[in-house]
Order: C-alpha cells, then structure tokens, then sequence
C-alpha cells in the first residue's frame, strides 16, 4: 500500500534574490529639482572667440564684438514605466504566504523596474558622448575571442583621458564596465581590493583605476559591443523619481469594481538627461568596428 504523506505550503514565498541599481546610488539630480514641474529649461551660453588686441586701434581695439545670445536645453521627463497585477481573492484566501501582495509588488520591482531603468539612465548617457570620445579596442581572433590583453589598460586609461580633457575630475567620475571587460581588467590591472588603491573594491565596485570609481554592470545594460562607460557625475541630472515602484508608485486596491481580489499597480516616473554644455565629458570603450 503506497503511503500517504501530508503537504502544506510554505508561509515563506521563494522569489528571486534582489537586483541592486548600479545607477542610482552613484548619480544625483545636480540641484536639477522637479518638484511641481514635469519641464525644466536649462540655460547655458557658448563659449567666444580670440582676437588679438590691435594696440593701434581707438575705436575697435577688441576687435568685433560677439554677441552674447542663451542657448536653450529642455529636460522633459519621458521615462514612465507602469505594470497592472491582478490576485484572485479565492487565490489570497488560500495562500499561506505572509505579505503575498507586497512580496509580489517587491519582486517586479527588482526584477523588472530597476534593471530596466538601469539600462534606460545608462543608455541615455552613452547617446550623449561626443563621437571624438569613443575610444576603440580590437577583438583578438579565437575561441572564445578576447579583447587585445595588451591594450586593456592602455585604451581604458584613453577612455578616462576623454573625460578629464573635456573638464572632467577623475574624482567626480563613475565607470560602468560589462561583467566580462571587468574580469579582463581586474585581471590585466591586478585589482586586489586591499587599502594600497582599492579601499572601495565592495558593494559592486570592482575598484578603482587611477582614481575613477568602476561599477559593474550587466553587459546588456550597456549593449553590444560596448565595453565601458565613463561620466564625470556633475554632467547627468539623474532626477529622483516621482513615483518609484517600491515607494510612492506602489498602490495596492484591496476593491476592485467587477473583480474579486486585489489589484496591484506599480508606477516608475523619472529620467535621466545629460547637460548639453558637459557632454564632452562623457566617454566611451568599445569594440574597433574597422576590425
């Protein structure tokens, strides 16, 4: 006779283990406030030209006056994300699970809000840089293919020159390196996590180089064929979201007309812009497409 065993339903649910930004703790909205505002309209002038300065000259020693005319950025919050979940209440009622809604509501927030807003800030970022910051390296043939061992250190160190020439302080900058280019730079780099240089090698740092702090990243965050991104902080207006999935943009309807259960709704509203007057800032490491 087979025997019968007894089964219950863990009160605990089993969802995936948190996805942490590697955005938002290391960006901020630079004073950039949209409280009230979905617009703001940013101001910035260009820089003049030399002459040089006639000695002889009474009336134009100068030489011809520039006019001093205000350029105009828009920053327009476009990002906003939702997701509509519905739970049968017969569902609810024979679920043990603790907290099943929150639990619910927190896991498409790690899983899909902050990956996806990740990748979006990231984007938004590389579409800035000037095309004379692109910094290319080669694949070497092979199986699997690699990038130029010898060159690693040499085009991530020109990636960086991009940034301090533009105005950038090596201090203020942040890279966000692919998970496999970071293993190839620890690597080449000997990045060792101790205090001589790399006292911050934690909380998803892979370190620092030369003062820059690296952050990796997923490699689909910052696409195909491209390796590294780096930004002097003080260019990006990372806004702090109005409605963020795991705050304010999360609502739970415990009524809904002409359904029996609950209705869960999640809301992400943000953006992230680049300054247009900083954008020389913004550099980038990627694969040589003339290889």
């Amino acid at each position: 006779m087979a025997t019968l065993n007894g089964q219950k339903t863990a009160n605990i649910m089993d969802i995936p283990l948190s996805v942490s930004s590697v955005v938002a703790p290391y960006l901020g909205d630079n004073g950039y406030k949209f409280e009230g505002f979905g617009t703001i309209r940013v101001l910035s002038i260009a820089n003049g030209t030399l002459s040089n300065y006639d000695e002889t000259s009474a009336t134009a020693p100068f030489g011809a006056p520039t006019l001093v005319v205000p350029n105009e950025q828009t920053l327009t919050l476009a990002y906003n994300k939702s997701m509509l979940l519905r739970v049968q209440e017969a569902q609810m009622q024979d679920i043990p699970v603790s907290q099943f809604s929150k639990q619910v509501a927190l896991q498409q927030a790690d899983e899909v809000f902050v990956p996806a807003h990740d990748a979006y800030s990231i984007g938004k970022v590389y579409a800035a840089r000037p095309v004379g910051n692109r910094v290319y390296i080669q694949l070497v043939s092979g199986t699997p293919s690699t990038l130029e061992n010898s060159k690693i250190k040499l085009k991530f160190s020109q990636m960086l020159d991009k940034v301090r020439t533009g105005g950038g302080n090596v201090a203020n900058v942040v890279c966000w390196v692919a998970y496999d280019f970071s293993s190839q730079l620890s690597d080449a780099v000997n990045f060792t996590g101790s205090d001589a240089g790399y006292a911050d090698a934690k909380n998803g740092w892979l370190g620092k180089f030369k003062g820059a702090k690296i952050i990796e990243a997923p490699d689909a965050y910052l696409g195909a064929g491209v390796y590294a991104i780096a930004v002097d902080k003080r260019a990006v207006v990372n806004v702090t979201p109005k409605m963020d999935p795991k705050k304010g943009g999360m609502k739970v309807i415990e009524d809904v007309p002409q359904f029996s259960g609950i209705e869960i709704q999640l809301r992400d509203r943000s953006d992230t812009f680049v300054l247009n007057q900083k954008a020389r800032v913004v550099a980038s490491l990627e694969e040589d497409p003339a290889a």
